[in-house]
């Protein structure tokens, strides 16, 4: 998988670091990553007297200086935040961008849903108390182009895991049905050729795909309420859907799942928005799995 190479992580200089670097550290050893710099931003001088110093620490942890498989660095800048690491994830040319988010503290999580909407990379945000796991990837799905690329990174990412489990979850609302087997029936009469298509491609992805179906007109309450159930260690969403049917998974409904998320939550920001669904969908079966990068 070739998409996320350069790495941008966010820390506070707190304590709850060292969760979120453990987590990146288990990402990095996926093998699709050839750089990771560490970013803090403060808002004066005299805050970020040895924040440098206590980030590199925290940092070396983990990758230790020689035998970390990626190039790392660690960076602390005055100014504000968001402004700040939007501006250092262009210039690094960055095409992930992971944040932390700690109990408590509303301000990380409103950062993780700017930066969502803003950064023209894709946006990982990790909960604290998230075990650094991959063993089970909730993918929300609407038939769209978007969806797809995001239901191929998660299969390329168990194929790297090695082991797991891949859920497609559609969800669906029609107050003129009143069960699935009935909202089947007719929509599958309106959208036979687009599932037919998304069905044959996602087979070639070579991971199991167990399709979840839930019925609602909150569609982020129902991806949160099924990330919930079935203890998804990663919940992967595209920006902006494109759909002909019932759920169309909008940039504010990805909006409010970044609000109401437990669960780690990729934000991509679409590398197969200028791709056919086809090509989306086979990129991953056409590269293969990533080999670490020494």
């Amino acid at each position: 998988m070739k998409r996320f190479q350069q790495l941008l992580v966010g820390v506070a200089n707190h304590p709850t670091d060292d969760e979120l670097i453990r987590y990146v550290s288990a990402v990095v050893h996926l093998g699709t990553a050839r750089s990771v710099h560490f970013v803090h931003v403060t808002s004066g001088a005299a805050t970020s007297a040895g924040a440098l110093e206590q980030i590199q620490r925290r940092v070396s942890a983990q990758f230790r200086p020689g035998e970390a498989p990626v190039e790392v660095h660690c960076d602390v800048f005055e100014g504000p935040l968001e402004d700040r690491l939007l501006g250092v994830g262009l210039e690094r040319k960055s095409d992930l961008i992971l944040v932390g988010h700690g109990r408590g503290r509303e301000g990380r999580k409103s950062l993780a849903r700017r930066l969502a909407m803003k950064a023209p990379c894709s946006v990982w945000m990790v909960p604290e108390g998230s075990p650094p796991a991959l063993n089970r990837i909730l993918v929300p799905v609407d038939y769209s182009e978007p969806s797809a690329d995001a239901l191929a990174i998660g299969a390329e990412l168990l194929r790297l895991h090695e082991t797991g489990e891949l859920l497609s979850l559609h969800v669906y609302f029609n107050d003129a049905v009143t069960s699935f087997e009935e909202y089947a029936t007719v929509q599958r009469e309106r959208e036979e050729g687009v599932l037919r298509s998304f069905d044959n491609r996602v087979a070639r992805l070579g991971v199991p795909i167990r399709p979840l179906v839930a019925q609602g007109a909150d569609v982020a309450q129902a991806v949160t309420r099924a990330a919930d159930q079935h203890k998804a260690d990663l919940v992967i969403m595209s920006t902006r859907g494109r759909s002909r049917s019932a759920a169309v998974l909008l940039g504010s409904v990805t909006e409010d799942v970044i609000i109401a998320a437990r669960h780690p939550l990729l934000v991509v920001k679409h590398f197969g928005a200028k791709l056919g669904l086809l090509q989306a969908l086979l990129h991953v079966i056409e590269h293969g799995p990533s080999t670490h990068y020494n």
